[in-house]
């Protein structure tokens, strides 16, 4: 997906400079009229439920007599990411691109600029994201826990073993709601299926990865963590001056990673370069960007902590 005109300012700093005198405030009325002269059907009821979701600021006040108010007007860089918006889009070779990979875009712009969209309405951008996220298909649904089971097993584990991950991980995704325990059972077998001999510890693989070796309770408190993330996000449960805080911790270390991703790629002689492949549209950007913060602000909740703690502790039950 291409933004023009956003996408060569998504950097860093200012966005907009003075391009933003090309554009003025408009109402919400000036918003519809702005979709219908691109071809697109709008109305003031499109409008709100934009704003609603996140995808725009609320309206300003704007009262120019003494005997009442004028209807409000969303500010210059409002109404212009409402009309690239629209443009994208519109010119999806899909048909059009689904709500929620445009409201990916919104909070890139929020994670990497102050200025077009503020804290407010990334909160609800955030809301409006969680909500879909998860909200697939059955067939979706069991197409990727498939995915995740094959990346996990190992070569010998058994149709059984397999077939009962797939059971556990769909119901998690299907509900949000995770048996660690369970979890921590069937993905063990899946990834060490081998018998447990008596008085003899359990043997376990890890799977390799750019940074060392990866336990399966890493990918359960991963999982976990992001879960409970996402909740969270869904009942709006982090406030603006959070959502801020951990903003500010987000932005210098995916700078700091974005330097050094090139020369990550050549780790254990480019192996694992697809790791750290950069994505050349801007909606791909917007996924990766946006994932990456969902996963610092599960850091930073103590999500993460809590999720190993609990990972590990159904790891030496199990082990018992």
């Amino acid at each position: 997906m291409q933004l023009p005109g956003l996408e060569s300012r998504c950097k860093f700093g200012a966005m907009y400079g003075n391009r933003a005198a090309a554009w003025a405030e408009g109402t919400s009325a000036d918003l519809v009229a702005d979709a219908l002269a691109l071809g697109v059907k709008a109305s003031p009821r499109m409008v709100t439920s934009w704003v609603e979701d996140g995808m725009l600021a609320n309206p300003e006040p704007r009262k120019t007599s003494a005997h009442g108010s004028d209807p409000r007007v969303f500010p210059p860089e409002q109404r212009e990411l409402f009309t690239r918006l629209l443009e994208a889009r519109e010119r999806s070779p899909l048909g059009r691109i689904p709500q929620r990979s445009l409201i990916r875009v919104v909070l890139y712009l929020w994670l990497i600029d102050d200025t077009i969209v503020l804290t407010p309405q990334a909160r609800r951008a955030w809301r409006t994201h969680a909500r879909a996220t998860g909200q697939t298909t059955a067939v979706r649904r069991s197409e990727n826990v498939r995915a995740i089971v094959e990346q996990l097993a190992h070569p010998s584990a058994t149709p059984k073993q397999r077939h009962a991950a797939r059971l556990v991980l769909v119901e998690g995704e299907r509900t949000g709601r995770i048996d660690i325990d369970r979890l921590t059972a069937v993905l063990t077998e899946l990834h060490s299926p081998w018998p447990v001999q008596p008085g003899m510890p359990r043997i376990e693989r890890a799977r390799p990865g750019p940074f060392g070796p990866v336990s399966v309770q890493h990918h359960i408190a991963m999982w976990r963590a992001r879960q409970q993330t996402i909740r969270c996000l869904r009942h709006e449960e982090i406030d603006e001056t959070e959502l801020d805080r951990v903003r500010a911790v987000y932005r210098p270390m995916w700078a700091d990673y974005q330097a050094r991703r090139p020369a990550m790629a050549t780790i254990g002689a480019g192996e694992f370069a697809a790791y750290f492949a950069e994505p050349d549209t801007m909606e791909g950007r917007a996924i990766e960007a946006v994932d990456a913060f969902v996963g610092t602000l599960a850091g930073e909740l103590g999500l993460i902590e809590a999720a190993s703690h609990a990972a590990e502790t159904a790891r030496l039950k199990l082990a018992r």
